[in-house]
């Protein structure tokens, strides 16, 4: 008699860990996808969507998961000898950081749950700002001013791109002559590229902050 072939085991599929599922929704997120949902997670891992839900709550669960990733790999270096160096470097590096991932501005922006690693960046940015003395009210505004400025400067950079005028021009056929006089001023007189004010946020801030050091240090001596 021929000897019998022993059956196949069906094994249990790979276990798919948290990581593993942030991982894959993050992956779709740099091949260019506008929106990331469960079940364009699920595809991608080649499993069924109910089986991500043991890892994550829900949609807003896995976006807030992203958000956290990417920030995480933010590591600030403020070198510089001064404290408005120091801040002007943050500006630039979490700009930097959210123009390689610009769909996490929009995330942090928008979500209603808060990253922690976003508030661990922005704790950073405050510890700078009390170096330079600034307490209370001054401390709070320009901190938070700054942080929201800097995440609504990449969502609109990423939403209009480098020529906003371009897309404002058909909609003044709908103004008055007066009110498109105005917007046509701003647009002249605004940056190179068109989209972001940010700078000039930041050295308004910066000139503020360093009145109210200032002030500071007179009260105190």
């Amino acid at each position: 008699m021929g000897s019998t072939a022993a059956p196949v085991k069906r094994g249990r599929p790979a276990r798919l860990s948290r990581e593993q599922v942030l991982l894959a929704a993050l992956s779709l997120l740099e091949s260019g996808i506008s929106e990331v949902s469960v079940n364009g997670v699920a595809r991608q891992l080649n499993v069924a969507p109910m089986s991500l839900y043991t890892h994550i709550q829900n949609r807003d669960d896995l976006l807030l998961g992203i958000s956290e990733l990417v920030l995480a790999r933010l590591t600030l270096q403020l070198t510089a000898p001064d404290w408005q160096g120091k801040v002007r470097q943050w500006v630039s590096q979490v700009q930097t950081h959210f123009s390689l991932y610009p769909q996490i501005a929009k995330l942090v922006g928008e979500r209603r749950q808060v990253s922690s690693q976003w508030l661990r960046i922005q704790a950073q940015l405050v510890g700078v700002l009390e170096q330079a003395g600034l307490e209370d009210a001054e401390l709070s505004s320009t901190s938070s001013i700054l942080s929201q400025a800097i995440v609504m400067d990449c969502i609109l950079a990423e939403a209009y791109g480098d020529n906003i005028a371009a897309l404002v021009a058909p909609e003044l056929q709908y103004l008055s002559r007066e009110d498109t006089r105005r917007i046509e001023l701003v647009l002249r007189n605004s940056p190179p590229g068109g989209q972001s004010l940010l700078p000039f946020v930041l050295e308004q801030l910066l000139l503020r902050a360093a009145t109210a050091s200032n002030i500071k240090r007179i009260k105190d001596v």
